[in-house]
């Protein structure tokens, strides 16, 4: 009888895009090749980046984001101030408040973060009322301004008013310079938007109490290495986002002894302990402003699509690109996805995602080294392999990793670090970005992640691809 089989022997499939075709024939015995393919997120642009390709200009792109990945792995942040605002960041006015995200009118804020306004115009004794602070900042008597438009890093709302202090965190290798608010505690004014008088009593500890002390000893000591605390606290299960338990500690062990050193009021030192210890957390704002002033070597590269800012105010987020400047890429602020403090809150109860404490992720911590702190992955339902997975995913947008971190989780490999623009609109894959949940009436109440649209990254694509064809 005639043998009519289209097929001899055993069957070996290859199979594009769809995991679950792959899987449904590994279930039958069938050996499959996957290969991961996805049409592209936007063809016309796709396209135009292979012309691009083509007139020999990706090359150039390429070398550039070499570049900047070598600038970002040798920048050297140390810590090296606590300086009132108005004395350290170049440009700000007397009736000026900074807040988180991209530029944004006083009429279009959420409630929290005008709150926070207020608070700051309180705080500045620019008005007496609420009612009265409310005014002058609907008439725009009160100058508002994005926190990250003058290098500082406006976490959660990023309340940041000409005399509160500020940490100050220089790359020594460029000497630009970053900057963060000092870590308030779980109720605040600058990063939760809240203001009462026990607000304002801790402020005026930190003001001028606290910061004229720390930047005594940090003056005394040359400053503290950002960087070598962070690749410790790597290998401690922190990730600098949303853990940064073992950098706190380091942080105090560092601290502490310049303190003594100058031979300062006992009763004084104890206080300004008490404000490192008081959170877990008070290594944040330094791995913010760190992570700022070693993002700024990258400003302003020509041919470089590797994204230097990631900021929200609660109603948009923007990207900055490093060849394109200081021009904002706008696109609808993401939504986290965690655990809340307490069952009596949920997604309702939260507001979109605010604040510039993703600087960390642009410069490859947070979400992007989500395999050095599997606890963090925790918070979504996930464990060790969820957080390797989501650093391995993340390495497809990038221009390369970290060495300077080496990860245990990732057979020592330094987490990826150097969002490339380009990357992001040939995959479809957008950045993930770990960060606190704000309540809708201030402070935090959850932890989690949020993952970015796609829009604004195709925005900033185009935007490239126009600046640089002829």
């Amino acid at each position: 009888m005639e043998d009519r089989r289209i097929i001899h022997g055993p069957i070996v499939a290859v199979n594009l895009g769809l995991q679950g075709f792959a899987d449904g024939l590994a279930e039958q015995g069938v050996r499959t090749l996957q290969i991961d393919w996805r049409p592209p997120v936007d063809p016309q642009l796709s396209t135009a980046w292979r012309r691009f390709q083509d007139r020999g200009r990706g090359r150039q792109t390429e070398q550039a984001n070499l570049e900047a990945l070598a600038r970002l792995q040798a920048a050297e942040p140390y810590w090296v101030g606590v300086k009132r605002v108005k004395d350290a960041v170049p440009g700000i006015k007397s009736h000026m408040i900074l807040h988180a995200g991209p530029p944004i009118a006083w009429e279009d804020m959420i409630p929290i973060q005008r709150q926070g306004v207020i608070g700051g115009i309180l705080h500045e004794k620019l008005a007496v009322t609420k009612e009265e602070a409310a005014g002058l900042a609907e008439s725009g008597e009160i100058e508002l301004a994005s926190a990250n438009d003058f290098f500082c890093v406006g976490a959660g709302a990023g309340i940041i008013t000409p005399n509160m202090v500020i940490n100050v965190s220089r790359d020594r290798k460029t000497g630009l310079e970053g900057y963060c608010i000092p870590f308030e505690g779980r109720v605040g004014l600058g990063v939760w938007g809240v203001y009462n008088t026990e607000v304002e009593a801790n402020l005026q500890i930190i003001e001028n109490e606290f910061a004229p002390a720390v930047d005594a000893a940090l003056s005394h000591c040359g400053g503290i290495n950002i960087k070598s605390i962070i690749a410790r606290s790597m290998q401690m299960n922190d990730e600098i986002h949303t853990r940064q338990t073992a950098a706190g500690l380091i942080l105090v062990s560092e601290i502490v002894s310049p303190l003594l050193d100058l031979g300062l009021d006992y009763e004084l030192v104890k206080k300004c302990v008490a404000q490192f210890t008081a959170t877990e957390r008070w290594f944040h704002p330094l791995g913010m402003s760190g992570g700022m002033a070693a993002a700024r070597s990258i400003k302003g590269l020509e041919y470089c699509s590797v994204v230097t800012s990631i900021a929200q105010n609660g109603v948009e987020t923007g990207i900055k690109v490093a060849a394109l400047g200081e021009r904002w890429f706008k696109a609808p602020a993401p939504r986290f996805v965690g655990q809340y403090f307490s069952s009596e809150w949920g997604p309702d109860d939260a507001t979109p995602y605010m604040g510039d404490s993703t600087v960390t992720e642009v410069v490859g911590m947070g979400a992007f080294a989500a395999a050095a702190a599997p606890a963090v992955l925790r918070l979504r339902g996930g464990g060790y392999r969820e957080a390797i997975a989501q650093s391995e995913e993340l390495s497809n947008i990038t221009v390369g990793r970290n060495a300077n971190y080496p990860i245990p989780l990732l057979d020592f490999q330094g987490p990826p670090m150097g969002i490339d623009i380009v990357k992001v609109a040939e995959t479809g894959i957008t950045p993930i970005c770990h960060g606190g949940i704000i309540s809708k009436t201030g402070g935090q109440i959850g932890a989690g992640a949020a993952r970015y649209p796609i829009e604004h990254y195709l925005a900033a694509t185009a935007a490239y691809l126009e600046k640089y064809t002829e």
